[in-house]
């Protein structure tokens, strides 16, 4: 069975043509903090993540080192297409966060497979559109809403997507130092510090600092966070 099976722009797609795929395509191993591309590379090929305990962080660094993180990708994730589709060069750098197993599909065989099955295509469009949506909604956020209320947004989604669940809460999965957190919002360190120290304060997160792990503690709260800023 091809490992592509597994991969949501692949699904419904015939298995012969996973295999035609798989057979043209490269395996790498990547380590964590290996950087896959970078910010104005040729997009040369799409990657489909199909192992290892590890994700990939997708974002950009500013003039002044600021960073801004613009999604974090999993198992069963493509990403790198929009350069592929359109011709253009990488709109961000991406790095392994942790271990990550990818399959390199080249721009050519990546494009002839989009142009000869439709369920791939499909998938593609229903992909780029949810992203499209998560992106208005990050620009809107980020015009209207708090500092505080971007950040709920953002720490639930993540849990949601991909958190693990123990007896102390609901912990976003992967590392999360304070730096981190900030990028996901293209804001300063010291301003999440603040609101990170509230929120323990308040019993709605904690965080180990050691293994830079974040727990919602009280999702509840944090989602009265955010319907309050909007019925206000």
């Amino acid at each position: 069975m091809s490992t592509l099976v597994n991969v949501t722009a692949f699904k419904g797609v015939a298995a012969p043509v996973l295999d035609w795929i798989e057979t043209r395509s490269r395996l790498a191993e990547l380590r964590d903090g290996a950087q896959i591309f970078a910010q104005g590379d040729a997009s040369d090929a799409v990657y489909a993540i199909i192992g290892g305990p590890g994700r990939v962080r997708i974002g950009a660094v500013g003039r002044s080192t600021k960073g801004l993180m613009v999604e974090i990708f999993r198992i069963g994730d493509i990403f790198g297409e929009i350069g592929v589709i359109d011709g253009g060069i990488r709109t961000a750098d991406a790095f392994a966060d942790g271990n990550v197993r990818l399959m390199r599909i080249g721009a050519s065989l990546f494009t002839e497979a989009l142009a000869e099955h439709a369920a791939l295509g499909r998938n593609l469009s229903a992909m780029l559109a949810a992203r499209l949506r998560r992106t208005f909604d990050l620009f809107q956020d980020a015009t209207f809403e708090s500092l505080e209320v971007r950040f709920a947004r953002q720490v639930l989604y993540l849990a949601k997507r991909d958190g693990r669940r123990s007896e102390h809460g609901l912990r976003l999965a992967g590392r999360f130092r304070q730096g981190d957190l900030a990028d996901l919002l293209g804001a300063t360190t010291r301003s999440i510090i603040t609101i990170l120290n509230s929120w323990r304060a308040s019993g709605l997160v904690s965080y180990d600092s050691a293994r830079a792990q974040l727990t919602l503690v009280n999702e509840a709260a944090l989602l009265a966070l955010i319907d309050s800023s909007a019925s206000g």
